[in-house]
């Protein structure tokens, strides 16, 4: 107790104290407010993103290059890059699917591809998407008009944005049921699919990502990327018709006086021609289809994206799946993390302007710890030990920190109230998405108040070590020469 009334009494003392607590407060409330504005734009992009197309958790393949839900997005070579598809899909569905974290999921085919109007050829982005399940859980999406697209339904829906330009720049108004003419290239050749606008639809938020996306029926992904499509699930087939292909399984019949049918030959060629309709019919009773890029998650509310998404790659690893889940940053691209980098850079830089003023606050202390110099001798003198003066130090620097540690942290979150109460909004477009709204968004965590205390505290072990160290090894001898 007599150090630590010791130690107060020598900072009260000494009007450097006052300085060295400011600068340190100053340099913490600069933390505090800039990563409250930051965390602020983090959430706005997180709404932005995961309420209009990535949600909070995708299931992609494992790749060997950068992959969004864009598609590849390897500059210049990225558009002519065959997106793999998830394997095997119907295990991990049914295991993403029966986690209690889940709210709902939507499977997705991604595919690039050109609107075609006479000359003009405008590039987009193909979601396949089922468009009831995708609608459910992207509530950033409001649809202005039509309705949306039904399975059975080769569909499209565009966003409002795009409509605009279609009008712009080529006087084309898009409107629902008006027709698209898609074309994709294939290698050296070309696919071309036309397709019904059943509605027009708009984010809430604005991006610009978010311009060249057309939301589709899956089918029309498939046939435009010449993709295959692979079901599984019972057939459900009529006895009728199952009894017609079970005759096939007599091939020296098919071939004798009378036909399979019962019918003399002169009928036979009449009746075949209605097996093509019930292939027909059994390949549509096939819809479970197991040709997909992602699969899109959404968590209920409450659940932590980042644990989830590691608790899913355990299993996948286990599992031996050529699969990975990622968060929706990870999804989105890399325009959307270019705000974590720039959060990065800033606290860098920040850190490196604290230290730099630290090395004068560091020299603060040392100086005072040689003008204490006659003081420390004496206290050795009358039988003070080497602990003693440690300890002294070390709560005198304490204090000094943490004290301008917490008045830091509430500077800064005055600040921060300030800020809000000043209700500032934006018309810059970019700024708009950036924070998720038009208005400016800070948030003061606990995580951000944690890390300016634990920057004072570092700052005080760092700032009592060599002052200290200077002070042990003064001989009480040399420090009362001049007394």
């Amino acid at each position: 107790m007599f150090t630590l009334r010791f130690a107060f009494k020598n900072i009260i003392s000494r009007k450097s104290s006052f300085v060295i607590i400011l600068f340190i407060a100053f340099s913490i409330a600069v933390m505090v407010i800039a990563n409250a504005v930051f965390d602020g734009t983090g959430n706005g992009i997180e709404k932005t993103f995961s309420s209009s197309f990535t949600g909070d958790v995708v299931v992609k393949p494992v790749t060997d290059f950068s992959m969004s839900l864009f598609g590849d997005e390897t500059p210049v070579t990225g558009e002519l890059s065959e997106l793999p598809r998830i394997n095997p899909y119907s295990n991990v569905y049914d295991y993403v699917k029966s986690q209690s974290e889940i709210k709902s999921t939507v499977s997705q085919l991604t595919g690039q591809a050109a609107i075609k109007f006479d000359s003009l050829m405008k590039p987009a982005v193909l979601f396949g998407v089922d468009s009831s399940n995708y609608l459910s859980i992207m509530d950033g999406i409001e649809i202005i008009e039509g309705v949306p697209y039904q399975p059975d339904q080769k569909g499209l829906m565009i966003n409002r944005t795009m409509q605009k330009q279609l009008l712009d720049e080529a006087g084309i108004e898009i409107k629902p049921g008006s027709e698209l003419q898609l074309i994709s290239s294939n290698g050296s050749s070309y696919t071309l699919r036309g397709g019904v606008v059943t509605a027009i639809y708009d984010y809430q938020v604005h991006n610009d990502l978010q311009d060249n996306i057309i939301l589709c029926e899956p089918e029309t992904v498939r046939s435009l990327l010449g993709i295959e499509s692979m079901s599984t699930g019972p057939l459900n087939i009529d006895k009728n018709d199952s009894a017609l292909i079970d005759d096939f399984d007599d091939i020296d019949g098919m071939f004798g006086e009378d036909d399979v049918f019962g019918n003399s030959d002169e009928s036979f060629e009449t009746e075949v021609t209605e097996i093509p309709e019930v292939l027909e019919e059994i390949q549509s009773t096939e819809n479970t289809q197991t040709t997909w890029n992602y699969i899109i998650c959404k968590l209920n509310p409450g659940e932590n994206p980042n644990r989830f998404v590691k608790k899913l790659n355990k299993y996948f690893k286990e599992a031996e799946y050529n699969v990975v889940a990622v968060s929706w940053r990870a999804a989105a691209g890399m325009s959307a993390q270019y705000v974590y980098w720039m959060r990065l850079i800033f606290n860098i830089g920040l850190i490196l302007l604290i230290g730099t003023g630290f090395i004068v606050v560091n020299n603060t202390l040392v100086i005072a710890a040689m003008d204490r110099t006659k003081e420390t001798g004496a206290l050795r003198a009358i039988g003070a030990d080497r602990k003693f003066i440690a300890i002294e130090y070390l709560l005198e620097t304490l204090m000094l920190t943490v004290t301008a540690g917490i008045l830091g942290c509430l500077i800064g979150m005055l600040g921060n109230q300030i800020l809000v109460n000043a209700h500032i909004t934006f018309s810059n477009s970019y700024l708009v998405q950036l924070f998720g709204g038009n208005q400016l968004k800070t948030t003061v965590t606990l995580t951000n108040l944690a890390s300016g205390m634990l920057l004072s505290l570092l700052l005080a072990v760092i700032g009592w070590l060599y002052p200290v160290h200077i002070a042990l090894d003064t001989s009480p001898v040399v420090a009362m020469e001049h007394i």
